[in-house]
């Protein structure tokens, strides 16, 4: 099927409607308030540190407002044609959210999740706990990583899984140096 196809155009569409619908709500099951100086993906990441990062130019990070459990989204969309290239930060803090008091907290949430996924690669060397899930639209993708008081997602989709993996960790380093 060709890219102009108003055929492929809509499974394109519906594809990335999916993805991000599926995270907002996978992610809506889990639980975390309290101010930080940031409360929100996209005060983790910018679009220059993405561009940067990756090397080619992203739109403007688009901010999906919390779910109740304070998990918030950061998405980036890469102008790749009909293609569907994105980087992507998914975040939460022990604090974030209004049920704080169900006893949920960001290293809880992170162990709570890894411990339904399979098939993840541990990864040395960033925060104190990280795991690649692989890059795709699939459950489980991406980079996760627990530090301190935050566990976030990383994913970017370039087309080539190793330069995935290799950009969603320098993302992470971005991150990592961000948190208090």
């Amino acid at each position: 099927m060709k890219k102009d196809n108003p055929m492929y155009q809509s499974i394109v569409f519906f594809l990335r409607s999916a993805f991000l619908s599926t995270l907002v709500i996978t992610m809506s099951l889990l639980a975390v308030s309290a101010p930080f100086a940031a409360d929100h993906a996209c005060d983790y990441l910018s679009r220059d540190e993405v561009t940067a990062v990756l090397g080619i130019a992203v739109a403007d990070g688009e901010a999906h407002a919390a779910n109740p459990m304070g998990q918030s989204v950061c998405f980036f969309d890469i102008d790749a044609g009909m293609a569907l290239r994105f980087a992507q930060v998914q975040m939460v803090r022990t604090g974030w959210g209004k049920q704080a008091d169900k006893g949920w907290s960001a290293p809880s949430l992170f162990e709570n999740n890894m411990s339904f996924l399979d098939n993840l690669e541990k990864i040395e060397g960033l925060g104190e706990k990280a795991y690649w899930g692989g890059s795709g639209i699939k459950i489980g993708a991406g980079l996760h990583v627990l530090y301190k008081n935050a566990y976030f997602t990383i994913q970017v989709e370039t087309g080539d899984e190793a330069k995935n993996l290799e950009k969603t960790k320098d993302l992470a380093r971005v991150i990592l140096k961000k948190i208090d």
